[in-house]
């Protein structure tokens, strides 16, 4: 007799629970991994990207551009001086200055007129534009060089980003501002005129470092974080949440990085929820456990 009442309990706290539930949704649920963080897959605009060393300069000509100038304004000068002799020497006559001396003096005008017109084709072979602006206050320059099968991915105008040696975690964003105009033969490798923006004035002339320009249209592409990225030896590997705060290994294939976030090429699709914070862990887990990373 006694259980009826009990019953008639039970029921009705298992029907406040359930009016409760609805009326505030279900009770979260505690992760199953202390400290786990997931992020949902997100489809981003992503464009490609060129990869080059970099070093901060103090002027914005590198080295054979710098002298091919010099080399320029020695020759005109030398052209100048030249014809104002022999203007000089005609004047005077036959009569007054030696016929030698005006000879002379028409050989050495001949000689920096060819001087200064190869001066100026070498000049013009490394695409260089006198008219450049000149750098706004907190930018500085830098050169990145470029090998020689990237050289038509560069862009004028496409922004880039220097990741100083000396400031590591800080990158330094900016902008291409002139495509190569020539290779040099030394080094195989391209130089490109890069304007960073640096109002901190962090940055020295000689500074080192990793430059990304990107490159090309831009395309829609699932991206990650990059903590969310493990390796497998040199397998890319993120974890997927299955439910029930499982994870899955998949082997995945990357793309472009920029900043923070990869892009995914193959291997997870938008929408999934993948492991940030724990990734190492899971990995480690995984690895105990003997399981290998799926592929989609």
């Amino acid at each position: 007799m006694r259980r009826a009442p009990l019953l008639l309990l039970a029921l009705l706290a298992l029907a406040c629970q359930r009016a409760d539930q609805e009326e505030h949704g279900p009770a979260p649920r505690a992760p199953a991994v202390p400290g786990m963080e997931t992020v949902v897959v997100k489809v981003e605009a992503v464009r490609d990207i060129v990869s080059a060393f970099g070093q901060v300069a103090a002027e914005g000509e590198p080295p054979p551009v710098r002298d091919a100038r010099s080399q320029l304004a020695e020759a005109e000068a030398r052209r100048r001086l030249a014809e104002q002799q022999v203007r000089r020497l005609e004047a005077l006559g036959q009569a007054v200055a030696p016929r030698k001396e005006l000879e002379a003096a028409r050989a050495e005008q001949a000689a920096a007129a060819a001087a200064a017109t190869r001066a100026r084709a070498v000049l013009a072979a490394f695409g260089e534009a006198p008219d450049r602006s000149p750098l706004a206050a907190g930018e500085t320059w830098a050169i990145a060089h470029v090998v020689q099968s990237d050289v038509g991915r560069v862009e004028a105008g496409a922004p880039c980003r220097f990741s100083a040696d000396a400031y590591p975690g800080r990158p330094f964003a900016g902008e291409v501002d002139a495509a190569p105009g020539y290779v040099d033969p030394a080094t195989g490798s391209a130089p490109v005129r890069l304007r960073l923006r640096d109002p901190d004035h962090l940055l020295r002339p000689g500074m080192t470092g990793a430059v990304a320009m990107e490159s090309g249209a831009s395309h829609d592409a699932p991206v990650v974080p990059v903590a969310a990225v493990v390796y497998d030896d040199a397998q890319p590997v993120v974890f997927v949440e299955d439910g029930d705060g499982r994870f899955t290994p998949r082997a995945v294939q990357l793309g472009v990085v920029r900043g923070e976030r990869v892009e995914i090429v193959v291997g997870v699709s938008p929408g999934a929820r993948v492991a940030t914070t724990g990734a190492a862990s899971l990995l480690s887990a995984a690895r105990m456990a003997g399981g290998g990373a799926d592929e989609d």
